[in-house]
């Protein structure tokens, strides 16, 4: 793992970690994704709501196709799941140690007991507005398929804006509250609808009592 503390805006810090989840971990990672993907378990997100991606005006502000890990295990049935076993690793005292120095909201981190999980998956055209996330902390992860057939897909902190580059495995973290988007993806034809489009793994965490 390689730890990036992204203060330049001290209004704004975040956290980046490269090369997060190690090459085993990665493989796990790909047998859950590409079978959701096989199965057509990715369709467009119209839900509303927390779980849902956001509105503005009645209208979703994203173009994707999206799973939510929620919707197939329950409480008692996450551990069959590859993804919801391995980032546990984003709760580990070395990742919240970096977030703490990051950010004083690393703190708050640190205290959330609550988390929900979204897959998904851009395709040629698709993107996702300016918005805020309704929880305590945004962790996401970016996974293609090497080499990379697509171009866009960067994300953008739109009040500091700061351009993070989309890099497979990486890891960016930040408080929920922060506004960002995603920039359009662009595939050509021959590549579009074969799952070699931008997957994120997004997980929100939240505390309650």
């Amino acid at each position: 793992m390689n730890f990036i503390q992204c203060l330049d805006n001290p209004t704004f810090p975040f956290l980046i970690i490269d090369n997060f989840y190690n090459s085993q971990e990665q493989t796990l990672i790909w047998e859950e994704i590409e079978f959701y993907y096989n199965q057509g378990m990715f369709v467009n997100d119209n839900k509303t709501g927390v779980y849902g991606t956001a509105l503005q005006n009645g209208k979703p502000l994203a173009a994707l196709n999206r799973i939510y890990l929620e919707d197939i295990y329950s409480q008692e049935n996450r551990y069959k799941s590859n993804i919801l076993n391995v980032y546990q690793k984003i709760t580990s005292k070395e990742v919240i140690e970096f977030y703490k120095k990051t950010t004083p909201a690393g703190k708050q981190f640190e205290i959330t007991n609550r988390d929900c999980t979204a897959i998904s998956y851009y395709d040629n055209k698709d993107q996702y507005l300016t918005h805020s996330d309704s929880f305590m902390h945004t962790v996401i992860l970016w996974f293609y398929k090497k080499p990379k057939k697509f171009k866009g897909g960067d994300f953008i902190l739109t009040e500091p804006n700061i351009r993070v580059n989309c890099e497979h495995n990486r890891l960016i973290m930040f408080p929920s509250f922060y506004s960002h988007k995603v920039e359009e993806i662009q595939i050509d034809h021959k590549y579009r609808n074969k799952g070699l489009g931008r997957f994120s793994i997004s997980h929100f965490y939240n505390s309650v009592k």
